[in-house]
Order: structure tokens, then C-alpha cells, then sequence
């Protein structure tokens, strides 16, 4: 992660959870209704952070492993039943063919190597392993460069098309899309951004953005606060 290191992420560490969207139950809910009917004995998250997700996922299906570039958000994880190390998803230091569920949220446009991290991903699932994926996508394809050029911080927030052709070695067996209304940009901003300079030229942008954007995500300002829609992308698929 050339742009998005450790050291990045432990200044993020402590106030990661005041996110809104991080700790939010009916998207995760949703998230891990995707999931069969089924036990597990293996279970990895990739990019595990502060272990949200993680938290849900061994109430639901019991003990886990986690993987997480940032040792600071991996310090922010108290359960027995979470395993956390730090690791980089272009490299698993696990066996092929050994898990038999890899999950992972809202991580890939942190990854510079996407389709390399699905390729690890791959290996590790034993055949038969379920893959969960979720993902922050732009309101529809044809706004990505707005949306990438609306959040800045040189981060590519990839479409619907580029994740199902980075994953064409799996075998996608659902899609859903999970919607977070009213979303606070400022929220996002004072959990996210040590630069006010930074946070001022988002917060423009945001002002800028088109008419398509703004309708598609239902903008509104309330408060001197930006609210919007973000569209997160669902599969779940299978070796």
C-alpha cells in the first residue's frame, strides 16, 4: 500500500470507529446475511482494521483469523475469538487451499495491486471456500472519475465492472448492493483528516460535484453538513 502504510493508519487508529459507517449494524447485518446457512471452520478477514465486522462475524459463526497492515488497528481488537497479525493482502502467509471463508470490506481501493490480492485471496480458499466481498462504489459507473476526483486523497474507488473482472477467476454466485443513506461528510472528514486545508477542499468539491452526482446520492446540506448516499457493492463467491 504505497499511498496507505502503517503509519497512516495509526494516526486513523483511534478515531476509525466514530466513522459512521464502520460499527453501522444494518450494514453489516446485511453484509453477513449473504453468507450460506453453514459452518465454517476457517474464517479470515482481510483487512480486519479494528475488527467491526469481526466482532459480528464470531457472534454469528464463532473464532477467526485476521490480516491488517496497521498494528495500531489491530491494538484496537479485545476478543478471544479474533487471532489478529499484521499482513499484507498481496502476500497471505497462509497455506493454499487451506480457509474455508475469506472476507473482506471496503478494502480494495486501498490496495495497490487489486487483482493481485484477489489472486491470494484464490489461493488460500480451499476449493469449495466462500469469498465475501463488500466495497464503496461510485453512484454509477459512468461518474468514476468525478467520484475518485470528489474524495481526492489519490485514492481510485473502483466500479462495478472493474471488481467483477478482477474477480473473473471466482465463481460469483450473488450481488447485492447495500445503500447508507444520509451518510455526514463531515463526520467522515473529522474522523479521517489531520489537514484542515484538506478537509476544506473536499468539503468544495463536494459543493462542485454535478447534478447527476447529486441526484443519484441524494445530496443535501443541513446544518454545515453534507449528506449523501453511498452505494456499497455485495458478492458473494465461491472457489
Amino acid at each position: 500500500m504505497e499511498h496507505y502504510e502503517e503509519k497512516y493508519w495509526a494516526k486513523r487508529a483511534g478515531d476509525y470507529n466514530k466513522t459512521e459507517w464502520v460499527k453501522n449494524g444494518k450494514f453489516i447485518d446485511s453484509y453477513l446475511s449473504m453468507l450460506p446457512d453453514q459452518a465454517f471452520e476457517t474464517i479470515l478477514e482481510v483487512g480486519i482494521g479494528t475488527g467491526a465486522v469481526a466482532e459480528k462475524m464470531v457472534e454469528k459463526l464463532g473464532p477467526l483469523s485476521g490480516i491488517d497492515i496497521s498494528s495500531e488497528m489491530i491494538s484496537k481488537i479485545n476478543n478471544p475469538k479474533i487471532t489478529a497479525t499484521v499482513g499484507d493482502a498481496h502476500d497471505l502467509k497462509f497455506e493454499s487451499n487451506s480457509i474455508e471463508l475469506i472476507y473482506m470490506r471496503n478494502v480494495i481501493h486501498y490496495i495497490d495491486y487489486p487483482i493481485k490480492a484477489f489472486s491470494e485471496i484464490y489461493r488460500c480458499l480451499k476449493p469449495g471456500g466462500y469469498f465475501l466481498f463488500s466495497q464503496v462504489v461510485p453512484p454509477e459507473n459512468s461518474l468514476s472519475e468525478e467520484y475518485d476526483w470528489l474524495v481526492g486523497r489519490n485514492i481510485h474507488y473502483p466500479t462495478h465492472f472493474e471488481i467483477i473482472n478482477w474477480m473473473k477467476d471466482f465463481q460469483i454466485i450473488n450481488e447485492s448492493e447495500f445503500i447508507l443513506g444520509s451518510q455526514s461528510i463531515m463526520n467522515w472528514l473529522n474522523n479521517t483528516c489531520n489537514d484542515e486545508r484538506e478537509k476544506e477542499e473536499i468539503i468544495d468539491r463536494h459543493l462542485k460535484t454535478s447534478k447527476r452526482y447529486q441526484s443519484l446520492v441524494n445530496f443535501s446540506t443541513s446544518n454545515n453538513d453534507i449528506l449523501v448516499d453511498i452505494k456499497h457493492f455485495m458478492i458473494l463467491a465461491v472457489k
